[in-house]
């Protein structure tokens, strides 16, 4: 039977990526998490959520994606005791990308959805489509402009700030982290850095991919994961 994981996926809260993920697992099976609409949100009730849907999954394995992998770390550096293993995918450790991000949120606040449909998806076709091309580039600008703003503004506003650099280096814990090398976001020295001086993190490149880099290439990301799942700790 494969292992459970929970998985907590990127700002718009899809399941894209886990189910590219889902067909090439073998040994590993990715359950959704969904994060709270309608009200603010806060690290430290959002990481007591995540906690109790892996106790009523039975797993001690979580994984994170983007924004999921934000509130994986601040999950894990709370709860660290209810984990066994850590997986962060295309995600940073300190607040990336403020320009896009401040431009989305106050977009987000000020403009009317008729016009900023087409501002989420200029947005997302800049910083978060990377290196997906055609029809799935468009599917995924597609639905990335479809989606509530006002959510979306909830969680970039959560990221203000973000900042687990100093505080993952007394993290107990087995961390692997997996990054596209053509991620604009998360290819950068400083963010790598942190993960490299981490006590006990593995850093897998995956050469010519971006930001989506678990959808673009799922059955590389699936094998990393799939060890990853059901290897000694």
């Amino acid at each position: 039977m494969p292992q459970p994981v929970l998985y907590l996926p990127g700002l718009d809260g899809e399941t894209f990526t886990a189910n590219k993920l889902n067909e090439n697992l073998q040994r590993a099976q990715l359950h959704v998490f969904a994060y709270p609409q309608g009200r603010d949100l806060n690290f430290e009730t959002l990481a007591h959520q995540v906690v109790s849907r892996m106790q009523q999954l039975g797993t001690r394995l979580l994984a994170g994606e983007s924004f999921g992998g934000a509130v994986a770390q601040e999950t894990a550096l709370r709860h660290g005791g209810c984990l066994d293993r850590l997986m962060l995918i295309s995600t940073f450790n300190h607040e990336a990308e403020r320009v896009a991000s401040r431009v989305s949120r106050g977009a987000t606040r000020l403009l009317p959805r008729g016009v900023m449909a087409p501002v989420a998806r200029v947005l997302a076709d800049w910083k978060l489509a990377g290196t997906l091309k055609g029809e799935e580039r468009r599917k995924f600008l597609d639905r990335f402009a479809a989606l509530d703003f006002v959510e979306l503004a909830r969680r970039l506003k959560l990221l203000v700030g973000f900042d687990t650099r100093r505080r993952l280096m007394g993290l107990k814990l087995p961390v692997q982290v997996v990054y596209g090398t053509r991620d604009a976001i998360t290819n950068h020295p400083d963010q790598l850095q942190v993960w490299r001086n981490m006590p006990d993190c593995r850093v897998h490149a995956v050469v010519g991919y971006g930001h989506l880099v678990s959808a673009e290439a799922a059955p590389q990301v699936a094998a990393i994961m799939d060890a990853w799942a059901t290897g000694p700790l």
